[in-house]
């Protein structure tokens, strides 16, 4: 395929098939920019892999979709062929996405308890401030290392340039997946050669087992949420 957009749109395409297949019922799999109810916007993301059972995109239109951040548990960036450019642009695009998911709104149930009165189901408003996890998938890569482990040490090096949280590169054609190890500067790097496609997969899983996505508080998305009395409303009956 000579065009260069159409052969991104194409491997987008197929790594969207392979999710959408392969991950959980409770997961789907769309495209399209992310929002956070303060105004931040991301950029046009390849892969959003969101919750569609407690929540929904806000809007879904030839084959886009605007994700409110509170429905997203990972990004993932395509590319056909992964050189340091590409990888700075991803990298880049993930930090904007980052700062986007820093406050998410939510409404989780949960019991009163009041001395002398019995239990009451509530509803109450909760922030979560872990953004969203970030994957980029490559069906190759080019200047970045002839082998698996130069591949690592020039993608530490990126990291460590803005400390940019990147959870895990795969390139297909080479069979590498390098996840980073959580809370650790500089960067560390975890994976190996082979299985590359199943290790990002189990990273996508793993990742989502300490995440928590709600229904999510959409009077958060109003300019000034207030109760009746005009007081500031922090519990739902």
């Amino acid at each position: 395929m000579p065009h260069y957009g159409e052969r991104g749109r194409i491997a987008e395409e197929i790594i969207k098939s392979v999710l959408e297949k392969t991950l959980p019922k409770r997961f789907s799999v769309g495209t399209g920019v992310i929002f956070s109810a303060d105004g931040q916007v991301s950029a046009q993301t390849d892969i959003v892999i969101y919750d569609s059972f407690q929540n929904s995109p806000l809007l879904s239109e030839f084959g886009a979709c605007v994700f409110p951040v509170e429905t997203v548990y990972a990004t993932v960036e395509v590319k056909s062929v992964l050189t340091k450019r590409e990888l700075r642009s991803s990298m880049d695009a993930i930090v904007r996405m980052r700062s986007v998911g820093k406050q998410r709104h939510y409404v989780v149930q949960g019991v009163l308890m009041e001395e002398g009165k019995r239990p009451k189901a509530v509803s109450l408003k909760q922030v979560q401030t872990v953004p969203p996890r970030n994957y980029i998938v490559a069906f190759s890569q080019k200047g970045l290392g002839p082998t698996y482990e130069r591949f690592c040490a020039n993608l530490r090096n990126c990291l460590d340039e803005d400390d940019s949280h990147v959870h895990g590169v795969c390139v297909l054609d080479a069979d590498w997946f390098a996840g980073r190890v959580a809370f650790q500067t500089p960067a560390q790097l975890y994976g190996g050669e082979g299985n590359g496609l199943l290790s990002l997969y189990v990273s996508i899983l793993k990742g989502q087992q300490n995440f928590n996505v709600y229904p999510m508080d959409l009077d958060a998305y109003l300019a000034s949420p207030t109760a009746v009395d005009g007081s500031s409303s922090r519990r739902m009956g």
